[in-house]
């Protein structure tokens, strides 16, 4: 299998079992878990322990979440690929998105944009889409001003840093 088909696989599960929403918030918490501590995944990966002492380390660390999303790794755990459960979570999460309507976009600012700013550009963003729209505001000085906007696969630039660059490399391109 590979692991856009275990994140399908998932998510189709949870779906059956109407446990999608719980599943959810679980995947996006193990996933953070082992963003955090990337020694558990090696730990999991190690063969020093035998497959029942990772199982068992699974079950303690994870007793109270989905079991679904915990014989997900368990299952990662036996084939050796816990270190891909971020890409995994990616596409359970972006099953569940596109299953109920949502966009999340990221809009990367300057400086943080105001509640006011997030809800006029997540209502502009709603209509152009027709979808439920989560904006999440990332700072980066780096662009100087202006916005840079990731969804759907798509980067739009309005970035003053890239207006900056563009002009500075058709000044170079300029024959006097």
């Amino acid at each position: 299998m590979t692991v856009n088909e275990y994140g399908r696989a998932l998510f189709l599960l949870t779906e059956e079992l109407s446990s999608t929403e719980a599943a959810k918030c679980d995947v996006k918490a193990v996933g953070e878990i082992f963003n955090q501590h990337p020694d558990y995944v090696k730990l999991l990966d190690t063969p020093s322990l035998t497959k029942d002492e990772k199982l068992a380390l699974i079950d303690g660390a994870f007793a109270t979440i989905d079991e679904s999303v915990r014989n997900l790794i368990k299952i990662l755990c036996e084939r050796h690929s816990v270190f891909t459960f971020d890409e995994v979570s990616r596409t359970y999460l972006s099953l569940y998105n596109e299953s109920r309507g949502i966009v999340e976009v990221e809009a990367v600012s300057a400086i943080p944009m105001t509640s006011d700013q997030v809800a006029r550009l997540t209502e502009k963003l709603a209509v152009k889409t027709g979808k439920h729209v989560i904006v999440k505001n990332t700072v980066s000085p780096e662009i100087l001003g202006g916005m840079k906007l990731r969804y759907l696969g798509l980067q739009l630039d309005g970035s003053v840093k890239t207006r900056l660059d563009k002009f500075e490399k058709s000044l170079k391109n300029t024959v006097i």
